[in-house]
C-alpha cells in the first residue's frame, strides 16, 4: 500500500472511530475511478461505514461522514484530500434504488482494484450480487445526472434549449401583426410538452412557454422582447455555446460519462473501472469537440439508452427482501445456519456437548477446507465452536484451573467423521485479543451452524481494527512455508497445492492493503489473478480435489507451479513494510454482554 493510500485509510478510520462506526469499504473515487485524471484534481475518495447498534437504537447514526483537507474559501488543489463515506443501510436501501450515480459507481469500483484501499468481505454479499440492489428498469438517475451537466448550456428540450429555439425562430421575422397566427408554425417547430405547447385562455388561443403564459393578442414584436429578455437573463451560456465559449467541458464529459455507463450496466449487468470510453471523454474534457456536436452526440445518446432500458424486463428491480435480509446479517441477526443432514448431525452433537458439560455454545461455524470451498470427498467435519458455562461456574474460587476446550470425534453414519473443537468464551477472547488470524476465519466462515447472542457479531466488529497486518503476514507465510516443505518432499497432492496457493493469495490481499482477507478461495481468485489461464488452472485444481480423495496425487500444473515461486520470491525480495498496531478489544465488555444473554436474568 502506498502512503498516500494508509494517510486516507488512517483518516477514513479515524472518521469512524470517532463516530463509534466500522469502516467496511474505501474507494478513490472521481477521475481516477474513470481512467480520466489529468493530474491536476484533488483527491477524491468514497466509501461504506456500519453505524454501531447503539447509534442506530438510539437515533443517533449519521447517514454520511465527511472529511475534507481543503476549505470552503479555496478551490481544492491536487494535495487536498476529501473523504465521504454512506451508510451501509444508506447506501443499499436508498442510494442504490434510487440509483445515486455515485452511489452505483462505488458498487463497482471493486472492478479496479488499484483504486481499492480496504475492503471488508462483510460487503461481499452487496459485490457478488450488484443486481439485486438496484433497480435498473426504472433508474433515470443517469439520464437526469446528463441533461443537468448539458442543460445549461441550452440543450435541446431543456428550458433554456426551448427559448433558445424560440428566439432563433424569432430571428429574421417581421415585428408586424400578432402573436395568434404564428402559435401553431412556433409549436410545430419548437414544441415541447412540458415548455412549449398552446392553450385556450378564455377561449384566445396562447403559448405557453417555460411556464409563462403569452396571449394571442400580444404583439409579435413585444413577444419577441420577452423571448430577448429571456435570452439575456438565461442565456449567456447558450449564446456563448453557440460560439463555442466558456463551456464547461469537464461537466459535459461528465455528460457523456453517465450515459456510457448506463449503457454498459444495462447490456452487461456491471460496470467495469478504468471506463472503456475514458479516451474519448478526455477528448471531450480537454475541448477537442465543438458544442453542436456534443450537443447532437448527448441527445443521441439519451434517445439509445433510453429505448435500451424500455426493453428490459420489469424484473429487473430491487430485491427489497435480499438488502433488508443483508443488512440485518450484518449486524448479527437473521444470520441462516447451514441446512441439510450433516448440519442437522452436527448441530445435535452440539446439543448433546451442551447437556453433557453444562454449558451454552454461542457460535458453531466450519473450518479448513469445507469453509475455503475445496473440500475432498472423504473431507471430515472441522467444526469449531465457542461456548460459555452457567454464570455460576465463572463465580467459583478457581475457575481458571478447569480446562477451557472441549473435544468430541465422532462418526456419524452416512455422514462421516465430526472433529469438534470448542473454546471456552474467555480463551476465545483472550486469542482474539492476541490478534491471532485464525479466530477471523471462524467468524467469516460462510458455513454457519451455531449463531446466538451477540458474541459473534461484536468480535466481528472488532476484526479491521483488532488484526493486525503484520501478524496476519507472517502467520500465513508459516502456512505457505509448511505447505511448500511438503511439495519439496515430493508431496503434490492437490490438498498441498491449494493450502501453497490460499495462503500465498492472502498475502497478495494483505499487500495490496485490502483489510481483512476473504475465507473462500474463489473469492480471492477472482479478485486477485487477473491472468485467465492461471485462475482457470487453479479453479481445474479446486475440481480435481472435491472429486477425488483427501490424498490422491495429482500433475501439478506447470503454471501454478511457475507462479508458486515466482511469487513468493517477489514478496521477499519487495516486502512492504507491515504496520503490526491494532485496537485491542475491550474483552471484559464483550465477555459480560455475552453472559447476560446467554443466562438473562442471572447475577453477571
Amino acid at each position: 500500500m502506498t502512503d498516500r493510500k494508509r494517510k486516507i485509510l488512517q483518516i477514513a478510520r479515524n472518521l469512524c472511530a470517532g463516530e463509534g462506526s466500522r469502516l467496511l469499504y474505501l474507494s478513490l473515487f472521481g477521475s481516477e475511478l474513470y481512467g480520466t485524471a489529468t493530474g491536476s484534481s484533488d483527491t477524491d475518495v468514497r466509501g461504506i461505514f456500519l453505524p454501531s447498534p447503539e447509534s442506530l437504537i438510539l437515533k443517533k447514526d449519521r447517514k454520511s461522514l465527511h472529511f475534507s483537507t481543503g476549505d470552503t474559501v479555496h478551490r481544492n488543489c491536487g494535495d487536498d484530500i476529501d473523504i465521504d463515506l454512506w451508510s451501509l443501510g444508506n447506501w443499499v436501501l436508498h442510494l442504490l434504488p434510487a440509483g445515486d450515480t455515485g452511489a452505483l459507481d462505488l458498487l463497482f469500483s471493486v472492478s479496479h482494484p488499484e483504486c481499492v484501499i480496504f475492503r471488508d468481505p462483510l460487503l461481499d454479499p452487496v459485490f457478488e450480487n450488484p443486481l439485486k440492489f438496484l433497480d435498473l428498469a426504472n433508474n433515470s438517475a443517469y439520464a437526469q445526472y446528463s441533461l443537468s451537466q448539458a442543460k445549461k448550456y441550452g440543450i435541446k428540450g431543456s428550458r433554456l434549449g426551448v427559448i433558445k429555439a424560440v428566439h432563433k425562430w424569432l430571428e429574421g421575422k417581421e415585428a408586424a401583426g400578432r402573436l395568434g397566427p404564428h402559435i401553431p408554425a412556433i409549436v410545430a417547430e419548437c414544441g415541447h410538452e412540458s415548455h412549449c405547447f398552446a392553450k385556450e385562455v378564455d377561449g384566445v388561443l396562447a403559448l405557453v412557454l417555460c411556464g409563462k403564459v403569452h396571449l394571442g393578442g400580444t404583439s409579435l414584436e413585444e413577444f419577441r422582447n420577452r423571448v430577448c429578455r429571456d435570452m439575456e437573463k438565461y442565456g449567456t451560456r447558450a449564446q456563448e455555446a453557440e460560439r463555442n465559449q466558456n463551456l464547461d467541458f469537464k461537466a459535459l464529459s461528465h455528460a457523456l460519462r453517465a450515459l456510457d455507463q448506463m449503457e454498459e450496466l444495462l447490456l452487461t449487468g456491471k460496470i467495469r473501472f478504468p471506463l472503456a470510453t475514458r479516451e474519448k471523454l478526455l477528448a471531450v474534457k480537454r475541448g477537442e469537440l465543438p458544442w453542436q456536436e456534443l450537443e447532437d452526440l448527448i441527445l443521441t445518446r439519451l434517445a439509445e439508452v433510453g429505448r435500451l432500458q424500455e426493453s428490459l424486463p420489469k424484473k429487473n428491480a430491487f430485491d427489497a427482501p435480499f438488502a433488508e435480509k443483508f443488512l440485518l446479517s450484518c449486524y448479527g441477526f437473521s444470520r441462516e445456519p447451514e441446512a441439510g443432514e450433516a448440519a442437522a448431525a452436527i448441530r445435535k452433537e452440539l446439543a448433546a456437548i451442551e447437556a453433557a458439560r453444562k454449558v451454552r455454545i454461542l457460535f458453531a461455524a466450519e473450518a479448513g477446507s469445507r469453509a475455503w470451498g475445496f473440500p475432498s470427498i472423504d473431507s471430515d467435519y472441522d467444526v469449531l465452536f465457542i461456548y460459555v458455562h452457567e454464570p455460576d461456574w465463572y463465580l467459583g474460587a478457581t475457575p481458571e484451573l478447569e480446562r477451557d476446550v472441549i473435544e468430541r470425534s465422532v462418526q456419524v453414519p452416512g455422514v462421516g467423521e465430526l472433529d469438534m473443537s470448542g473454546w471456552e468464551v474467555r480463551k476465545a477472547l483472550k486469542i482474539f485479543r492476541s490478534g491471532n488470524p485464525q479466530i477471523a476465519e471462524w467468524l467469516l466462515s460462510p458455513v454457519i451452524y451455531v449463531e446466538s447472542g451477540p458474541l459473534a457479531r461484536l468480535l466481528r466488529n472488532g476484526l479491521d481494527s483488532g488484526l493486525s497486518q503484520g501478524g496476519m503476514w507472517h502467520h500465513y507465510r508459516g502456512l505457505l512455508n509448511s505447505a511448500r516443505k511438503r511439495m519439496a518432499s515430493g508431496n503434490r497432492s492437490a490438498k498441498t497445492l491449494l493450502y501453497a496457493v490460499r495462503p500465498l493469495l492472502i498475502m497478495l490481499w494483505l499487500e495490496r492493503g485490502l483489510g481483512v482477507p476473504p475465507v473462500r478461495l474463489e473469492q480471492l481468485v477472482e479478485r486477485l489473478v487477473e491472468d485467465a489461464e492461471l485462475a482457470r488452472d487453479i479453479r481445474e485444481l479446486v475440481e480435481r480435489k472435491r472429486s477425488a480423495l483427501e490424498q490422491d496425487n495429482h500433475p501439478a500444473g506447470q503454471k501454478i507451479l511457475e507462479w508458486l515461486e515466482k511469487e513468493e520470491r517477489r514478496i521477499e525480495e519487495e516486502r512492504p513494510a507491515q504496520d503490526w498496531t491494532r485496537k485491542k478489544a475491550d474483552i471484559d465488555a464483550i465477555f459480560r454482554k455475552a453472559l447476560r444473554e446467554a443466562f438473562p436474568g442471572s447475577p453477571s
